[in-house]
């Protein structure tokens, strides 16, 4: 949850640094809303995180009145904190860090299906779950195609009828080896339990994006071990 909560106070603050970048050209001041965006963002860490985050407030001295009810903030010690809180999440919560990863597990997705359809629910801000219903029905849509004569088959119905732990006996055969058959039978059961059934059945709140890109890479492992099975008449 906290790093859901950095990752997103860190992207709004960049966002609210570029575009008083845009805003800026010279302008002494800039509008009272971008201080009140920073200030709740600030308000935001305070209420999640475990951080005082001192010393980053906006204060009078910040603000410019124009002597009616009308005010502004000043461009320069405005933009001043805000760079100081990007580069505290940055520095103490690892927020850059936090994303690079992310970055980095996405971009070791392979499979195409499987990158296009869970690429926009990664993007969003939260139901996180979403992805994981995704990831399965991808794998389990790969099956039936493999094994047309199971179009209406799902669940761990499904796996179970295409995937035996015995070499002699399983529809796909993952390996002649005893053991390696069983394990990736029961890696896709486990699937089914721990992935598939939960995601389909109900709402998964604590769900974060790290955790769901991270079934989506081992789901993308699975996919391409099935690219590599062979399809048996046991």
């Amino acid at each position: 949850m906290v790093g859901r909560v950095v990752e997103g106070a860190y992207a709004r603050l960049k966002g609210l640094r570029d575009t008083a970048y845009a805003l800026k050209n010279g302008a002494v001041a800039i509008p009272r809303s971008f201080g009140h965006d920073y200030s709740k963002i600030l308000s935001s860490l305070r209420d999640q995180i475990d951080d005082g985050f001192i010393d980053f407030d906006l204060t009078r001295d910040d603000i410019l009145e124009d002597g009616s009810a009308n005010f502004y903030y000043y461009t320069a010690s405005t933009l001043s904190k805000v760079n100081q809180l990007i580069a505290y999440l940055e520095s103490v919560h690892r927020a850059a860090t936090r994303i690079v990863q992310i970055g980095s597990i996405y971009n070791l997705i392979l499979d195409p299906e499987l990158k296009s359809r869970c690429s926009d629910l990664l993007s969003a801000n939260d139901h996180f779950d979403r992805v994981i219903n995704q990831a399965t029905q991808v794998l389990e849509e790969r099956i039936r195609a493999l094994l047309p004569d199971l179009v209406s088959v799902y669940g761990l119905v499904l796996f179970g009828k295409a995937v035996n732990s015995d070499p002699t006996k399983t529809r796909i055969k993952f390996s002649d080896i005893p053991a390696e058959q069983q394990g990736y039978a029961d890696l896709l059961r486990g699937v089914v339990g721990a992935f598939r059934n939960p995601s389909h059945h109900r709402f998964l709140a604590n769900v974060s994006r790290e955790q769901a890109l991270q079934i989506c890479s081992f789901i993308d492992n699975l996919l391409a071990a099935l690219q590599l099975a062979s399809i048996e008449n046991p």
